[in-house]
């Protein structure tokens, strides 16, 4: 009598312990996870070549090739080295810079690894005063650092009138986006003497240079000897007799 195929293979498997003095690390068999350290139960695997891989945030990966043999035991080490500790970082205000010796991670709310050691942090955001703070990360544990980001308070009259005009020309242009968005087209903006007769300096200028312009011929007209003006009306030709 002969037993299907995959019992007889299943006779055959080999077994596979394996030993971690990790906690928590994820194990993965030929691309496939199989658990967390620690893994209590042996692996039962065909007989041939596998790939296991080991892997933890802020530790080394282990990969190695092993082989396995008809109904035999192998056991296996697992241990991965720490090499950063996860940092989380956050603020009381959502979306500040976070910087570690000088280099931007990232924004709040943020979880990083950080590699061992001591390190200066720094979070800033516009408007607000920094929060700079001093760590020390080691391996393999979790640190929380919480920025406490207080607003600025000595803003001068002009700087505080030069954020509320960039606070509006941003409101402008947002409108416009979304405008441009729901349209696909923006109004035209009105030529900049659309409105112009409604100014009164306009009417004012307007207005003199009116009188000046009834002001001269009146002056050439009355200044004069005027019989000296008509005394040859019958001439094709004027003649003005420039005599004082």
């Amino acid at each position: 009598m002969f037993l299907p195929v995959d019992a007889a293979a299943r006779g055959r498997e080999g077994q596979l312990v394996i030993d971690s003095m990790t906690d928590g690390a994820k194990v993965y068999i030929d691309g496939k996870l199989v658990g967390k350290t620690p893994i209590e139960k042996p692996i039962p695997l065909r007989p041939g070549k596998h790939k296991i891989k080991a892997t933890k945030a802020g530790h080394s990966t282990l990969e190695l090739d092993f082989t396995v043999k008809a109904r035999k035991n192998i056991e296996m080490m697992v241990e991965l080295l720490p090499f950063s500790g996860l940092v989380r970082f956050s603020a009381n205000v959502d979306g500040a810079e976070v910087y570690v010796d000088n280099q931007m991670l990232g924004h709040t709310p943020l979880v990083r690894d950080v590699m061992v050691g001591d390190h200066k942090i720094l979070i800033v955001k516009e408007g607000f005063n920094d929060h700079a703070a001093d760590i020390n990360v080691k391996a393999g544990e979790k640190l929380f650092v919480e920025g406490n980001l207080t607003p600025f308070k000595d803003l001068s009259p002009e700087v505080l009138a030069i954020v509320k005009a960039q606070e509006e020309k941003k409101k402008e242009d947002d409108a416009l986006a979304r405008e441009l968005a729901e349209t696909g087209t923006i109004a035209a903006t009105p030529p900049w003497y659309a409105d112009l007769y409604k100014q009164w300096w306009v009417w004012t200028i307007a207005g003199a240079m009116i009188v000046t312009a009834v002001t001269v011929p009146l002056a050439l007209s009355s200044g004069g000897d005027q019989a000296g003006l008509h005394r040859h009306e019958d001439s094709p030709y004027t003649i003005i007799d420039m005599r004082p």
